[in-house]
């Protein structure tokens, strides 16, 4: 007993004597961490031994803990650095409202940022620093030859590693069709092997969407990008307010498509750009991704049209959930009614979520029919029954017959589809 003990203090008071520029306590936290992982690795490799890891030094671990942090932070630090030092050259097609909330984030981590719009933006560009090529509209640049119109120059830069497109859901394939891709296939921006600035790869520029819906845009650039070119579907679930400030553990979701990501480095060094702010990255792939969102973002917009169709008002009485669901209706109303006809239109799952939250109402007001049925009679009934009376004369007129609206008369009218 006596010699296990002086054995290890012989060979802790040696380290320490030896090492003249490492504390005595650094050796000792050193010796535990080892020990700890000795420990880790043999209750690991042997499962019959019966060894629980809160039996574990705990000091150990906590030395091992802090050694790993410190490790994750010095690789951090160092992939920043290193990111500033190899920055990206992202041009954006679309600076509408969220084309811009990227470039300010782009143009924060020292990234070059140039712009291209259909409508003018001239003026926001500007004050922003980001040269500006004009407008998509053929309309725009009349007068001008092909090759000194705004699109045909914002293709052509000779330093453009990846294009952002932040275009509405609705215009994104008749965008992708007016723009001159193919210049994208020439020489700088065609294969190659080197550039100033970015690292060896083959590969040419990065194509990336930002839309909502995914397997839309996906099957758009796979069929009418230059097969140089590679592409990069992905959606911020976020904007301009959720996103204002921080973007830590906000959700970003992406897919590498297959066949189409040759220039890993470019991938992975635009994906850094979210990664360093902090955001949830989510690998996924488009079909995953659009069942998800019809459950999610679609229905959320669902709801919040309907609540604006309602036209709902704050009033004194407010209860918690009411002003949440006010909330709720600005925040949708906010965005515009394309946005919302986009998710419906080319996310092929959306129209389930429509037709679930019909029967859903038409569910729930057949229950309280069936409920009020039962009830017929009382002073109760009598009160609801006059108040639509009222409603059917002075909003809906004569368009709907009484007995339709009468609750009494509804199971049937809801049985045989007439509400559907």
């Amino acid at each position: 007993m006596r010699g296990s003990i002086l054995g290890p203090l012989f060979v802790l008071c040696s380290t320490a004597l030896l090492m003249p520029h490492q504390s005595f306590r650094g050796v000792a936290r050193s010796h535990r961490t080892a020990r700890a992982n000795r420990r880790i690795a043999s209750a690991a490799n042997d499962e019959e031994s019966g060894e629980d890891l809160n039996e574990l030094d705990v000091l150990g671990l906590k030395d091992r803990e802090a050694q790993i942090l410190a490790e994750l932070q010095s690789i951090s630090a160092a992939k920043r650095s290193l990111l500033r030092e190899r920055t990206l050259s992202i041009g954006i097609v679309g600076f509408g409202k969220f084309g811009q909330f990227l470039a300010r984030r782009f143009l924060s981590q020292g990234h070059t940022v140039t712009a291209l719009s259909r409508a003018p933006y001239s003026q926001e560009a500007k004050e922003l620093g980001v040269p500006y090529f004009g407008g998509l509209a053929v309309s725009d640049d009349d007068d001008l030859a092909q090759e000194e119109r705004g699109p045909w120059r914002f293709l052509a830069q000779e330093h453009l590693d990846v294009v952002v497109f932040a275009v509405s859901i609705v215009s994104f394939e008749q965008t992708i069709k007016s723009l001159p891709l193919h210049l994208l296939a020439i020489q700088p921006h065609g294969p190659r092997t080197h550039r100033a600035g970015t690292a060896s790869g083959s590969g040419g520029v990065l194509l990336v969407d930002v839309l909502s819906v995914k397997e839309h845009p996906r099957a758009v650039l796979q069929q009418l990008a230059p097969p140089t070119c590679d592409v990069l579907c992905t959606h911020p679930m976020f904007g301009p307010e959720s996103g204002s400030g921080s973007w830590q553990g906000l959700p970003f979701v992406y897919e590498r498509v297959q066949g189409r990501c040759a220039n890993r480095d470019c991938v992975e060094r635009f994906l850094s750009i979210f990664e360093t702010e902090g955001c949830k990255m989510e690998e996924m792939c488009a079909e995953e991704h659009d069942r998800d969102s019809a459950n999610s973002q679609f229905a959320t917009h669902l709801v919040g049209r309907l609540l604006e169709q309602l036209d709902l008002k704050s009033t004194r009485i407010d209860t918690k959930g009411f002003q949440r669901m006010l909330a709720l209706k600005d925040t949708v109303a906010d965005d515009s009614f394309d946005l919302f006809y986009g998710l419906y239109k080319y996310n092929p799952n959306s129209i389930d979520t429509l037709l679930l939250l019909r029967q859903a109402l038409v569910g729930l007001e057949m229950k309280l029919v069936k409920l009020d049925k039962s009830d017929m009679g009382t002073v109760g009934w009598k009160l609801q029954a006059d108040a639509t009376r009222r409603t059917s004369k002075s909003n809906l007129g004569a368009a709907i017959p009484e007995d339709l609206i009468l609750l009494g008369n509804l199971t049937s009218a809801a049985s045989n589809g007439s509400l559907i």
